[in-house]
């Protein structure tokens, strides 16, 4: 197959999988997960379930595309000063958007009995944002800015769980108070910086 081939059928439209993925955010804060369908996506879109299985293979995997759509992860932060490295990955969990905390609470609160939906939000949604942090904090230890034998593993997920817990137990905004509260008070002397 020469390099110009393509799949048979019709290419993606970017405008047509943008609307599917907005239909299906709507209707994950109206709804929620478990009413959600795949047809009442395709009607809002006024497309075919086909269309929409040609580019998500079940309906958990359309979800978290949707969600990952509002959370795109950032690079691992590199300024050469551990606080603001620390900083910078604990703002990319930043939205201001309600939108987006919205469909976030939503897929959260359906993760905890749904194991497959669990881990597909796991792995596109909090693997990601975590590594940042992990990412960071190995780069730390290998500089010799943070003493070995710290669990960076452990501490990796400090923020990203105080994050979730505040945007979908508690509805509340991930916002510069929270990042400074976690980095400075609870992150930093836990790494006991040299």
């Amino acid at each position: 197959m020469s390099s110009n081939s393509r799949a048979p059928g019709r290419p993606f439209d970017p405008d047509v999988q943008a609307g599917l993925l907005r239909a299906t955010q709507d209707l994950l804060i109206k709804e929620g997960f478990e009413r959600l369908t795949v047809d009442a996506v395709a009607k809002r879109c006024t497309a075919s379930k086909a269309t929409i299985y040609r580019r998500w293979p079940s309906k958990v995997a359309l979800v978290v595309a949707a969600a990952s759509a509002l959370f795109p992860v950032p690079e691992v932060p590199d300024t050469g000063d551990l606080r603001e490295d620390l900083l910078a990955s604990a703002r990319a969990y930043m939205n201001e958007d309600g939108r987006s905390q919205a469909v976030l609470a939503s897929l959260l609160t359906a993760a905890r009995h749904d194991p497959a939906l669990r881990t597909a939000t796991r792995d596109a949604l909090g693997s990601p944002f975590s590594e940042l942090f992990e990412h960071v904090l190995t780069r730390a230890v290998s500089h010799g800015l943070i003493e070995k034998g710290i669990d960076i593993d452990i501490i990796s997920e400090v923020f990203p769980a105080i994050a979730f817990h505040s945007a979908a137990a508690l509805g509340l905004p991930i916002d510069e108070s929270l990042v400074l509260r976690v980095i400075d008070g609870i992150l930093l002397p836990a790494l006991r910086v040299k």
